[in-house]
């Protein structure tokens, strides 16, 4: 029978003695442990590779600027053309850090301290993620929608506030045609979990709240069994406790990445003599460059003063 694994060293007795001697080990169980950790690539489709600069276009109609016509026979076909967004440009963006484990932290088998190490590197990567997702959506200068009441007042509708956002995104415009919808279905809504907790404080929210719908989402761990208003609801910790975000996930934005997340095995950073090199440590490192834009930003609401 398999032994259950609860936390990053428990199981059989683990050391810090064989951490050094396995240097994949360590860099091993940081693999597992942020798989399906990262927000962006639920809420981002993938924009392929780069070589640290990527130009792209704002969404702009998605419909040729004539309308199909009737054509009798032998007639020719007529041909239109698209209207083409903004160009923008974007340089990537590298976020890295590393941890180290001494030599006293061996000799004294200080388990606990590598432990707390290799938890906080984790949820580093994760904070700065949710973060590059939030600078792109800020650099879009994407829509804001504030609450009518605030939530924790006896008054307060969310849901009327989320269903408003909602409606301003399935009814966004071209940005140069008038007369044509952009075709947005916003599907995701993206919130702290104590914000979450605040909508379903609302007992119009209780009443109207899934919490027991199928989860199949392979790439993001951090979406609940719920559905609200129609939304999937994805929480992640690093969000902002005042606002929260309706958008079509795979549509708002896109990643594009130079180098994917790696994770270094342990190393002696000043060469290795059996006891850490000079400075008696061992390190590893976690690091990341990508691009993260946002390309169809009526495509995502931001709710405000909730």
């Amino acid at each position: 029978m398999p032994t259950l694994l609860n936390s990053a060293y428990s199981g059989e007795a683990i050391t810090v003695d064989s951490i050094i001697k396995d240097p994949t080990w360590r860099q091993e169980r940081t693999y597992e442990n942020l798989d399906g950790a990262d927000l962006v690539k639920a809420i981002f489709r993938d924009g392929g590779t780069n070589d640290g600069v990527v130009a792209y276009r704002e969404a702009a109609a998605p419909y040729l600027n004539d309308d199909a016509e009737i054509v009798a026979e032998f007639a020719e076909i007529p041909t239109s053309d698209v209207n083409l967004g903004k160009v923008k440009k974007i340089v990537s963006e590298r976020t890295a850090i590393g941890a180290r484990i001494s030599r006293d932290m061996v000799r004294k088998n200080k388990i606990d301290q590598v432990g707390l190490q290799v938890t906080a590197l984790q949820n580093t990567m994760v904070k700065n993620g949710v973060e590059g997702a939030l600078r792109a959506f800020k650099a879009a200068d994407i829509q804001t929608l504030g609450a009518t009441t605030k939530w924790d007042q006896t008054a307060a509708k969310p849901l009327r506030d989320i269903r408003n956002a909602k409606r301003m995104i399935s009814t966004a415009k071209a940005p140069n045609r008038d007369d044509a919808l952009m075709g947005y279905r916003p599907d995701t809504l993206l919130l702290n979990e104590a914000s979450l907790d605040l909508i379903l404080f609302n007992e119009e929210a209780q009443r109207y709240y899934n919490g027991s719908s199928p989860v199949d989402n392979p790439v993001y761990s951090g979406v609940t069994p719920g559905v609200l208003a129609g939304l999937r609801v994805f929480v992640s910790a690093w969000l902002p406790d005042n606002e929260i975000y309706v958008l079509q996930s795979g549509v708002v934005g896109f990643e594009s990445v130079v180098d994917p997340l790696t994770i270094t095995p342990l190393y002696s950073e000043h060469g290795e003599n059996g006891y850490g090199g000079s400075n008696q440590s061992w390190r590893m490192d976690a690091f990341r460059e990508r691009v993260l834009a946002v390309d169809n930003p009526q495509a995502a609401i931001k709710i405000t003063g909730i």
